[in-house]
Order: C-alpha cells, then structure tokens, then sequence
C-alpha cells in the first residue's frame, strides 16, 4: 500500500507538470548562438554613434529584461513588405556575448492583444545596409581596419492578427517585455531555479509527506479494526 501510495504522488506530479507544459503563453522567441565576426572600424562606428542617437537599449547576459516596451503593429503583410523608414519596428543592442555560448531573446505579451511578434538577429554589418538603403545612401566597402566583436543587433516588428469591435484598437501601442538569457543545456539559467523548487517539493511529499499520510492512515486502518473486533466480542 506504500508503494501504491508513492506512486500514485509521483503520478499526479508528472500530471501537473503536463498541465503547465500544455498552457500555452503569448510568447515569441529565437534561439541563436553567438559567434566572432571582423567588421570594419567605420561600420562599427556608425553603428555606435546612430544606437546612442536613437537612444537603443542594450540587452546583457545572463539575464537582461526591458519591461513595458511598446511598438505600433503592422497592420498586414503589404504594409510590413513597404515600411521604408523604419517606424514601426524596435532596435535593441546584444552586448556581452560569448563566443560559442546559446542565447534566447523571447518577447511576452498580453493575451488580449493578438498580434504575432518576429525577432531578427543581425550582424552591425548587415543592419548598416538596412539603414543606407533606407536613406537611398550607397553601400560601399570599407578599406579601415578590421575589429573583432559579438555584438549583435536585434530587430523587433509585430503584426496585427485580431479583429477587434473596438474602433483604432489595430492602431494602438503592444506592450510587451522582451528578455536576454543565456542557456545552458538548451534550457533557461531562470527555468534552473524552478527545476530545483520542483525537485526539492517532490523529495518532501515522497520522503516525508507520503509516508507520514500512509502512517497515519495505517494507525487509522489498525485502530478501526481493533473497535470491530472489540464490539464483535459484544456482541458474543
């Protein structure tokens, strides 16, 4: 019966655990491994001097979160193929990546804002032509000397997927909290904690919880037995 009873806990467990993976939240996500890159000095520079005018955030591992963001939706997939200046996305700076480590940048939002969220890590390379072709600049090669860097640079759009009864709601700021994190074994430095909470609440209810409850339920079993046997006696 103790045996059952142990079971039957590290049953209903696994059940719970289920049930959380199952719950599903409004929550974007991409995986990306840092690597070493040479970029020209002059790319580097303008990179740096046009993220300290527009004021960027600068995300750091192992855990970096920026609450109460806001970006503007696309409305649909014509007006995101058509955005030529840049104004309805969000740019985030990725800073003090290790090579060869793994990192996730997800987004989190409200569920009652329906909207898909899509992460685009980039090179200051690649991101520099981005910004020239916008401003019909040429986009030349740089002869300067060469630095070595991870920085990275993040690009945050949404679209607009609902419809809604509420006149403008298409048109009204998505409040979102986006996260750096570095991850070990493909899971969340974060998700470790929780792990540990977990294990140490499943070794409690199995080595102290269940056999106190099979104990208390044995006594119970013993002493009902002893009051049949007793008024059996009675009744002879």
């Amino acid at each position: 019966m103790k045996f059952l009873f142990k079971n039957t806990f590290i049953a209903f467990f696994i059940f719970y655990l289920w049930l959380i993976k199952q719950t599903k939240a409004n929550i974007e996500k991409e995986v990306f491994t840092s690597n070493v890159v040479k970029i020209s000095e002059n790319f580097y520079a303008e990179i740096l001097e046009w993220s300290e005018q527009e004021g960027l955030v600068t995300l750091t591992p192992p855990y970096t979160i920026q609450r109460y963001e806001r970006i503007v939706p696309f409305i649909n997939a014509d007006e995101i193929t058509q955005n030529k200046t840049g104004q309805k996305e969000k740019w985030y700076i990725l800073d003090g990546l290790e090579e060869g480590n793994t990192y996730e940048t997800r987004v989190s939002y409200a569920a009652t804002s329906p909207t898909t969220f899509v992460l685009e890590i980039m090179g200051f390379e690649e991101a520099l032509n981005i910004f020239k072709k916008r401003q019909n600049l040429e986009i030349t090669q740089s002869n300067s000397q060469q630095i070595i860097t991870t920085k990275k640079l993040l690009r945050v759009s949404a679209k607009y997927e609902g419809v809604s009864n509420i006149p403008g709601r298409e048109f009204r700021p998505i409040i979102y909290n986006i996260v750096l994190e570095t991850l070990t074994y493909g899971v969340p430095r974060v998700a470790f904690k929780l792990i540990l909470m977990l294990a140490l609440i499943l070794g409690i209810g199995y080595f102290i919880c269940v056999p106190m409850f099979y104990s208390s339920l044995q006594k119970l079993i013993e002493v009902a037995l002893i009051n049949r046997g007793e008024l059996n006696r009675e009744k002879r």
